[in-house]
This record gives C-alpha cells, structure tokens and sequence, in this order.
C-alpha cells in the first residue's frame, strides 16, 4: 500500500475514535502533525530544495561604513538612524528607570518599528491531508542564507511597496480579498529586549475552495509533521513560522478520548506516523481530564500581578544621548564591549520585491541559550515557566522559558536562575534556531527542552509551573507569551 493510502486509512481509523470532533479543524491539525507524508516532495526533497536555493539564488550582504547607507540618514538633532521615507523602522535611544525613585537603570539602542507586519501561513487540504504553504525566504541576517518562512512575511511598508518593488505574493489570502477559514489571527509580540513595542499580525488560514493554486519558485507545501521534523535541524525553520505554529492547538473544547486506545492504533502505523514517544504522550494528555497544577485563573492572575507590582518604565531618549554606548563609522557598540552592536548592510538580490536595499542591523556578540524545564506533575506534563520582564514588549511583562540569555552578559557568579541545569544533561528537544533574519545579523540561540525530576526543583519567586494544555489555551491571547517562548512551544 502506497504511504498516502496508508495515511488516508489512518486518518479513518482515528476519525471513528475521534467521532464528532473529526470534523472539527483541530483534528485535521493534528493529523497533519502526525505524518511526513507527502507525495509532493519528502521532508528529505525539502531539504534539498532548500539548500539548492542556496546555490541557484543570488542573495549577497556586504557590510557598509554608515555614510554609505542609501535612503537612510542620522538626524540632525537626535541622531537617530531614519529611514528617509520615515517608514520601515528606525534605530532610536531607549532609557529604563525605576518608576518609583527614577533612577536610571540603563540606556541601550532600541529598534523602533511600529509598524504591524503580516505573519502568515495559508493551508489547504490536498488529497485529504492539511498542507502548510511555506516560503524558502532569504533574509540578510539569515546564517544560511534561506529557511523556511510564512506564506507571506512582509512590514507594511513592504507589502504596501513602500520600496517601489513587486507586489508580495499571495498577500490577498490575508487581506480580505479572497474568502478563506481563519485558524489563528493574534498580534504577538516580538523580542522585547532590542524592539521597542513591536507586534506583528500571526495569521493561519485555510483555503477551502477547490482551486488549483499555482506554486510560486520559493513556495511548497509542507505536512505540519514535516515542519516539526525540520525544526530539529538547525537553522532551517524561521523564527516567524515558529511563532505561527506554536499558536496551532488540537483541542478546541472538554472533548476527552481513551488515550489507550488511540496509542494503540498509532503503533500499527509507526512506518508513517513521525512524531516521538514523548511527543505523543505530552500532546493527547491534553485530552484527559487529568488536572494541572495551578486552575487559568490562578496562572493569569500571577501575570498581572507581576506586571501591576513591576515598578520598571521606559522612555525614548535621543541616540547620540545613550550612555555607555558610542557610535562610531561602522558600528554603534557598548562601551564595555558588551550585548549587541549596531551596523550598516547592503544587500543584492534576485528573488525579492527589489534586487538591492541598504538597512541598518543589529548583531549580537554572543549566541544565546533558550531553555525550558518540563515535569510531570501528578501525570501531567507541566513546564517551569518564567514572568519575564523586557523593556521593550508592550506589557513589560509576558511569559518566557525557564533560562532566556547571553551567558556572557552576565558577570561570573551572577547567572540567571536555572542556567546551570541545561549543562551537560540529554535534552527531549535541541537544536540551534536562527532569530529574525530580517533585523538581526547571524544571530542564533540554542533551543532546548528538558525533562527534570519536580520533587528536585525550588521554585524561585516569578516562576510559576504551567502544563502544556494550558499554555495552549494561553498563547490564543495577544501578548502573554514571549517569541522565544512561543519558538520552544513550536515543538508541540
């Protein structure tokens, strides 16, 4: 029997356990999760389209002296790094101060785009399989070069062709132009260390017509199994798709099955189900009625608790007024030699609405570690959450991994809380992820999840335990959870 036959007589096996519920959009979801199945191009076909791109395709960056940015100038009294048209986004000054003595408790250069950017991946059942149109997407930081990006990734500036270039393909998915199923549809919120405010509009759809939709060059179709599959490999799924997937759940109500039974099916089609033990054992706990930790509203009321007695606060302040940071010829940096620096790039292409463009960008001087603890708790896979706070998210305060950092920000003996249990432990999930690509130069993370023993953990205060199924629930709300939470909950 061919793996599309077998796949097709699986999906009727689970929809009689499944009964009702089968016809429900969350279903189709996770069995789209469950299988690689692709008689359009394997997960190993799609990495190699991948990595020909990479050859085939045209995409060069060059560092530049600031003077030399086209369209791009400091402003005369703020020193500002604007863009000419003033849209896109601009590099600004940004102070954080105890809002209670006002004391300064440090400047930095902050990316200011308040634009809100379209995120978004459009689906459509083929042969009785949910596929995810995906995107092989050059970006200037981008390590590699290409990954595996939304439908459509665009800043308003862009997909209203602010550059004069050409219209983003398939934008009129998202925009009301064409009748389509919305899935998900929430602002989120960007890394809140280096964006001042940044949200971008995270958007699923389906497609539900039987239209033929014609493939652009850097356009396939994906299995959501592929997607998590090729999230394992490093550098290959962008933070943006990562963000959009972690927002897909599989349980829109009280619906409960016999998990039993369920895994007993799945193990009479291990030759195409992908996902691993673990996988499978954390995602359909989530339809028990097996109890979490903390009840929703006890978990939310923590948040706004944290962020009512947070007593930090931001300001703009004028570039060339930061403190500790200079700005030379090529870059903006720390004075210590420290965080991140600012520089100039250009860039020639010829796979993107314009064949060149110059920007400033940021670059990290360290690779960072982003890890998340994962315990069962009376059966139920619970994860060691963190209220973070950054200075540039719009709340101050959202929900992050356990361990989010640069180690060598920090002075020795002053590492963040949990650091040291990510060292030299198997982890369930690891792999490096690149951030945007788009405003952060080569910058990668590890990302790490990681199964610890509960009894043998000490919650430190703004820690709170929180179970799979309910940061689920969670993430369906605008900016509770950080991007880098949301990157390790992709997982799932």
């Amino acid at each position: 029997m061919m793996p599309k036959d077998r796949a097709l007589e699986l999906k009727a096996k689970l929809s009689k356990v499944f009964g009702d519920y089968s016809k429900q959009i969350e279903f189709e979801l996770l069995f789209s999760a469950l299988i690689e199945v692709n008689p359009h191009n394997s997960t190993d076909d799609l990495l190699a389209w991948l990595k020909d791109l990479n050859h085939r395709q045209y995409f060069n960056v060059e560092e530049i002296p600031f003077s030399k940015l086209k369209q791009w100038h400091f402003d005369k009294g703020s020193g500002d790094l604007r863009h000419d048209s003033g849209k896109f986004f601009s590099i600004r000054g940004y102070q954080v101060f105890d809002s209670r003595s006002e004391a300064v408790l440090w400047d930095q250069p902050i990316i200011d785009q308040p634009e809100i950017g379209v995120l978004g991946i459009l689906c459509k059942r083929i042969d009785g399989i949910l596929y995810f149109l995906m995107q092989a997407k050059a970006e200037p930081g981008n390590i590699n070069t290409y990954q595996i990006s939304p439908t459509v990734q665009a800043t308003r500036s862009n997909y209203l062709r602010v550059h004069g270039g050409r219209r983003t393909r398939y934008l009129e998915y998202f925009t009301g132009e064409i009748p389509i199923t919305v899935v998900v549809d929430q602002f989120q919120s960007e890394q809140g260390a280096r964006f001042m405010g940044k949200r971008n509009r995270n958007i699923l759809v389906i497609d539900e017509t039987d239209n033929y939709l014609e493939l652009g060059e850097n356009h396939r179709w994906f299995t959501l199994g592929q997607l998590k599959s090729l999230m394992e490999c490093d550098n290959t799924v962008n933070m943006d798709s990562r963000s959009i997937m972690s927002q897909i759940r599989y349980l829109s109500s009280d619906f409960t099955l016999d998990i039993s039974t369920l895994l007993s099916i799945l193990n009479e089609y291990q030759d195409i189900v992908s996902r691993s033990d673990f996988w499978l054992k954390s995602v359909l706990q989530t339809f028990t009625t097996a109890q979490s930790k903390h009840n929703l509203s006890t978990v939310r009321n923590r948040l706004i608790w944290e962020r009512y007695f947070c007593y930090v606060d931001k300001k703009p302040v004028p570039l060339n007024n930061v403190r500790e940071w200079s700005i030379g010829e090529k870059i903006i940096e720390h004075r210590a030699g420290k965080y991140f620096q600012v520089l100039a790039v250009r860039i020639r292409a010829n796979n993107r609405e314009v064949d060149s463009w110059d920007q400033p960008i940021i670059r990290q001087r360290h690779d960072g570690l982003i890890g998340v603890m994962c315990s069962e708790i009376e059966g139920v896979l619970h994860f060691l959450i963190r209220m973070k706070l950054e200075p540039g998210l719009y709340d101050l305060i959202e929900l992050a991994p356990t361990v989010q950092c640069i180690k060598q920000n920090y002075d020795p003996g002053d590492h963040p809380k949990y650091l040291e249990c990510f060292k030299d432990t198997p982890q369930v999930f690891k792999a490096r992820q690149s951030e945007e690509g788009g405003r952060f130069y080569r910058e990668c993370s590890t990302n790490m999840i990681q199964v610890v023993e509960y009894n043998e953990i000490e919650i430190a205060p703004g820690y709170i335990w929180i179970s799979l199924k309910q940061l689920k629930e969670l993430v369906q709300y605008q900016q509770l959870l950080n991007v880098e939470l949301r990157s390790l909950l992709a997982y799932f």
